[in-house]
């Protein structure tokens, strides 16, 4: 989360807490870690700020969330624990955005 934090990304206007909400519920509907990815991707690609690079950076919003919930995949012992802990990842990012927006 700091990671995310320092990246100055989340006091874009483009996306709203709301935006990054949705992300938290549609985590725990997932069948596979698969469907989390390929959703951001479409987000990504669609565009609503995901697209947009980050300050000093030419890597997309996006791509960069990807980064960040393929770490968490990676130390997570199956599909299910993953599911769980990228939600919770979503969760503690609308926070910190809630937290932005005042």
């Amino acid at each position: 989360m700091e990671e995310v934090r320092k990246t100055n990304f989340l006091n874009n206007k483009d996306i709203g807490s709301t935006n990054i909400k949705s992300l938290s519920a549609m985590v725990l509907n997932a069948d596979c870690y698969e469907e989390i990815e390929l959703f951001i991707k479409y987000k990504t690609g669609k565009g609503n700020g995901w697209e947009k690079t980050l300050p000093n950076s030419k890597q997309k919003f996006g791509d960069f969330i990807i980064n960040k919930i393929r770490e968490i995949k990676n130390v997570s012992k199956d599909d299910k624990e993953a599911i769980k802990n990228i939600s919770l990842f979503f969760g503690y990012l609308y926070w910190l955005k809630r937290g932005l927006e005042g």
